[in-house]
């Protein structure tokens, strides 16, 4: 936002300047200054917005391994602390009674600028096939820790989730 209003300003700035027919050499100087903010506002929202990433998971008895898609859905709001993204993916758990496989989807939130993120999501999951099949509710979610920095292409998370359980991921963005 700051960066938006500052490009505004000199905008309006370059625009009197040229009106008034002052000296040509200060509309040069506001438009370099413009350039270089739209360079610095590109670099700034180029990292990927495609994530592909899997882990394993446990809770006791219950040991999951999954595969997620993952898509940034906008540049960052509320300033560059805060973006949105949507997941699909599926996974495989073993468990006390057999094994069960699912698919799930979430909508979730990235909070923080650098390396160090707060991930939350919530969503729907459904059990297709195995012995979880009908008896769980439909429900997705997860709170844990995303290490990623912004010009890197690997990720690391961990957290608590359903139905990932505590769990361990790795991934990829493009």
């Amino acid at each position: 936002m700051k960066i938006i209003t500052i490009k505004f300003i000199l905008s309006l700035c370059l625009g009197f300047i040229s009106l008034s027919k002052v000296n040509a050499q200060y509309s040069s100087m506001i438009n370099n200054h413009l350039v270089d903010l739209n360079e610095q506002e590109s670099a700034q929202f180029s990292e990927s917005r495609n994530l592909f990433y899997g882990g394993i998971g446990t809770a006791l008895l219950y040991f999951p391994a999954y595969i997620y898609y993952e898509r940034k859905l906008n540049k960052p709001i509320l300033g560059p602390r805060l973006s949105t993204f949507a997941s699909v993916g599926t996974g495989i758990a073993a468990h006390w009674e057999g094994q069960s496989a699912y698919i799930s989807s979430k909508f979730g939130l990235l909070i923080g600028k650098s390396k160090a993120h707060l991930e939350t999501s919530i969503g729907l999951s459904y059990f297709y096939k195995g012995d979880l099949q009908n008896s769980t509710p439909p429900i997705a979610f997860s709170i844990g820790y995303r290490a990623q920095k912004p010009d890197n292409k690997h990720m690391f998370r961990t957290g608590v989730s359903w139905p990932e359980a505590i769990y361990l991921g790795w991934g990829f963005s493009f």
